[in-house]
């Protein structure tokens, strides 16, 4: 479930404890924090591939992959 916290930012909620939160940092840059409290910092498009990036290791085909 995604949760809006406030403009800026949203809670990737799983149902456990330590959400991850994506964090809009303007100029179209966006702040990742993961469950751990470990941060990284990267476009949005690069941040908009990391799903693909998962579907991938799974083993899913992608279209434009």
């Amino acid at each position: 479930m995604i949760k809006r916290e406030n403009a800026t930012t949203v809670r990737l909620c799983c149902g456990k404890k330590g959400c991850p939160t994506v964090i809009d940092l303007g100029n179209g840059m966006v702040k990742i924090t993961d469950d751990f409290g470990k941060e990284v910092e990267m476009t949005k498009e690069e941040a908009k591939l990391v799903s693909d990036g998962v579907r991938t290791l799974d083993g899913e085909k992608l279209i434009l992959g």
